[in-house]
């Protein structure tokens, strides 16, 4: 039976299922598994996929969702206001999660140790992001029975729907209950919340919650029950981890055929949401391309035996690669000397000059240091290299190239090209690039040699302006990233 993928843009490590499973679990209560299978089916995923505690989901599945509900028990064609019955759902399952604590296991635990709630709301930035990448919770008040508590949304181009906020609402009202007090009151007025007021940019809440007994008594009441529930769960959690050890060994075994083939950021992104790996296509996105080539190397390997012309390369690429990685670039591909690297925004957070500006930088960085690397070179007895490099920004296509028996994860399109071309031209230890991305690099970088004119086949003329790491920054330019540091050694 052929292995089911789902769509990356719904799979993508937002939020943990270990939270989105309570929210499952009452529906599958309230309402049956084969309802709820429809409504999960219809937002995109199945229930096989939200039952697994390691995956995630992303912001937009998280919306689907709520649409899905609102049409299966509702007959609504989208999403209700605020205010609308159908939102109690989120909110009475958020509290019933931490009613029923065998689903919660070891994470009950973690929030049990926090003593009282003033502890964790105290903790509750780092809590949070256990299960949510997207939502930042910023404690901004604490006092004896109150705290308040802001959500963020990390981009805040991402709007979600008022579930998220009920839930919120269920989450704070039963924390309390988790050493047996009284469920907290949450007070959330509209002026401040994102879903009821236009123009506000984070959710506050106010929450009042009874202070414990902390005296002995309570104490050992407190550990006879925890006990209890220790001896309850810990088997099974055990049984988990020694099935988790396995299936961890086997996936480092499969990892290191890999690791030294893609680079980390793609490694990580594939581990969080398998789904990049196994579909044929692309989205489109922003970016900038440098591509960096080495003048002359034909004629090198027509001189240099074919070891000493691969440890020269290896000897240059081993220099260069902190660099990129420093500077935010994730290598493409290289093509025997030459080397393509790209810079986009994951979450898609910055601006085209923003990654046009690290890509140019990034670009002078290695011009910066071939002189050290030339030095090296004469150690091994070789020739000094000179390179050219050209950077480019506009829109591009990342994604999965090829056919179904053999993918390449690459990056395509108009930025791709203009960069090839900008290299093409550039002068030997110069970078090329259209003026467009230098708004944002600080001059003090680099000297130029002048703008001109590059012939791009299929555009035209296209103004580029050539540059060169300014001497006054060769000599006061000190690294700051460990990798850097590591390429100075």
């Amino acid at each position: 039976m052929p292995v089911r993928t789902y769509d990356p843009a719904l799979t993508r490590a937002h939020l943990s299922n270990r939270f989105l499973g309570g929210l499952i679990r009452y529906f599958t209560d309230g309402f049956g598994v084969e309802r709820v299978r429809a409504i999960v089916e219809e937002a995109g995923l199945s229930l096989e996929y939200l039952f697994d505690t390691t995956r995630w989901t992303s912001v937009d599945f998280d919306r689907r969702l709520c649409d899905a509900v609102a049409h299966q028990l509702e007959g609504l064609d989208e999403a209700p206001d605020y205010d609308h019955p159908l939102w109690q759902h989120w909110r009475r399952a958020s509290f019933a999660t931490f009613e029923r604590r065998e689903i919660m296991g070891p994470l009950f635990l973690l929030l049990w140790s926090f003593e009282h709630p003033a502890k964790f709301f105290a903790n509750i930035g780092n809590l949070y992001t256990r299960g949510n990448r997207v939502t930042r919770m910023e404690l901004v008040t604490l006092g004896p029975g109150r705290a308040i508590v802001r959500a963020r949304l990390a981009n805040p181009l991402r709007v979600d729907r008022p579930g998220t906020c009920w839930s919120r609402r269920g989450l704070f009202e039963a924390i309390p209950t988790i050493w047996e007090l009284p469920p907290a009151t949450v007070i959330h007025p509209p002026e401040r919340c994102t879903h009821r007021t236009e123009g506000v940019k984070h959710c506050e809440y106010e929450v009042q919650f009874a202070e414990p007994d902390l005296g002995r008594q309570r104490a050992v009441h407190e550990l006879a029950r925890i006990r209890k529930h220790i001896r309850a769960t810990l088997p099974q959690v055990l049984e988990a981890m020694d099935r988790q050890y396995d299936e961890h060994r086997e996936a480092q075994l499969a990892q290191r055929k890999t690791a030294h083939y893609l680079p980390p950021q793609l490694l990580e992104k594939i581990r969080i949401n398998p789904e990049e790996e196994l579909i044929l296509g692309g989205e489109n996105n922003i970016g900038a391309v440098l591509f960096a080539d080495v003048v002359g190397f034909t004629d090198r390997s027509r001189r240099y035996p074919a070891d000493e012309i691969m440890a020269q390369l290896n000897l240059y690429f081993d220099r260069i690669e902190p660099l990129i990685e420093a500077h935010g670039g994730i290598v493409d591909k290289r093509m025997g000397d030459g080397i393509m690297v790209v810079f986009v925004s994951p979450e898609r957070t910055d601006s085209l000059q923003k990654l046009a500006a690290a890509a140019v930088r990034c670009g002078l960085a290695i011009l910066d240091l071939m002189p050290e690397i030339c030095t090296l070179l004469g150690v091994l007895g070789a020739d000094p290299f000179s390179v050219r490099v050209g950077v480019a920004a506009g829109n591009i296509v990342q994604g999965n190239l090829g056919s179904r028996y053999r993918m390449e994860y690459t990056v395509i399109g108009e930025a791709v090209n203009l960069a090839s071309r900008m290299e093409t031209f550039a002068s030997p230890d110069r970078l090329l690039c259209p003026p467009g991305c230098l708004i944002e690099v600080e001059q003090e970088l680099f000297d130029s040699d002048g703008i001109r004119q590059v012939e791009v086949k299929g555009v035209g003329p296209v103004e580029a302006v050539e540059l060169r790491p300014s001497a006054k920054a060769l000599r006061t330019r000190q690294p700051t990233d460990s990798s850097i540091m590591r390429v100075a050694d």
